[in-house]
């Protein structure tokens, strides 16, 4: 059972380390999956140069129009961290209501299952559970995942976290104001953590010791 506002770390791997993100294609589908599941479903009929422009959207902060979402709920979470990895992905998540985080995973992993699958001709589960979650507790907690996910994760694909962009490190760290992490959100995380928290990690030399 998820208890409404509380913080999350929700983590989903793909079966036999399959590299589901390893195509700016497949990472643009699951971001413009990621909005869409969390309000409504994506627009009919769309095509593929459609989703990729959609998620470049997305990622800059711009709002959708109806040609790409039809949008038939309220939000079921909100966001606060969130890379995708080669073959898996962490998201930092706040449901807004009581089933939301379960709704949304259910939305969003069967969305991409049915793309993914039907794209490289395969079948059978494409990942390796529904998706694991732990509850965020303690600021310590929320400063080990938020570190985590925006850094050690994206080292692991990137020198730079910064130029890495599907995660929300270009939003949290720096001036990118993504759909996914609400002006509202950023304030509250920089409450909890500190100002100071932001400050250091955006110098190179911080990341460096975060890689060690």
């Amino acid at each position: 059972m998820f208890l409404e506002g509380r913080p999350y770390h929700i983590l989903n791997k793909a079966v036999d380390q399959r590299p589901i993100f390893g195509l700016k294609e497949d990472c643009n589908r699951f971001i413009f999956q990621m909005y869409a599941a969390n309000i409504g479903s994506p627009a009919p009929n769309l095509q593929r140069l459609n989703i990729g422009e959609a998620a470049q959207k997305i990622l800059r902060g711009e709002k959708l129009s109806d040609k790409f979402l039809i949008k038939s709920h309220d939000p079921l979470v909100e966001f606060f961290s969130f890379v995708l990895a080669k073959d898996h992905y962490h998201f930092g998540l706040v449901p807004l209501a009581g089933n939301g985080i379960s709704r949304y995973m259910q939305k969003l992993n069967l969305a991409y299952a049915k793309y993914f699958n039907k794209k490289h001709e395969r079948q059978g589960p494409l990942f390796e559970t529904r998706f694991r979650a732990k509850a965020i507790t303690t600021p310590a907690q929320l400063n080990a995942l938020v570190k985590m996910i925006n850094i050690q994760n994206i080292l692991e694909i990137a020198e730079d976290p910064s130029v890495y962009f599907y995660s929300s490190f270009p939003d949290v760290f720096s001036k990118r104001k993504s759909l996914f992490i609400l002006p509202a959100t950023l304030s509250e995380l920089k409450k909890n953590l500190g100002e100071d928290f932001f400050k250091s990690i955006s110098l190179k030399s911080d990341l460096q010791q975060v890689r060690k």
